[in-house]
């Protein structure tokens, strides 16, 4: 089955304005930071535009996010390794929790 634009832009925008949210960052200030128009970060977030690859990838290095963050549903990828599920809970736990996890894993090589 293809993707079409349509499903892009749809899934892209609100994955954008979530991580943008998270970050606690104003349209303006994305828009300023990466050099685009506030009109097209809008239009990226709702689902109007895609912009070029350079946005993206600029959109991404601001946000913290991955290319794989916006286009993991449209990948048909044969099987997830564990490292991938691990990353994905490991990126969204706070940094305490990173240093807690960190001495965990410490412990059970040492040990185990």
């Amino acid at each position: 089955m293809l993707i079409t634009s349509e499903e892009i832009l749809k899934n892209l925008g609100p994955k954008v304005k979530k991580a943008r949210i998270a970050k606690k960052y104003t349209q303006e200030y994305v828009a300023e930071h990466i050099n685009i128009s506030i009109d097209l970060l809008r239009n990226i977030e709702n689902s109007r535009n895609i912009g070029s690859i350079t946005t993206l990838l600029n959109l991404c290095n601001l946000l913290d996010i991955t290319m794989d963050d916006l286009f993991v549903d449209f990948l048909r990828l044969s099987n997830h390794s564990i490292d991938d599920t691990l990353y994905q809970y490991f990126k969204n736990i706070s940094k305490e929790d990173k240093e807690l996890l960190k001495k965990i894993i410490i412990h059970l090589d040492k040990n185990y």
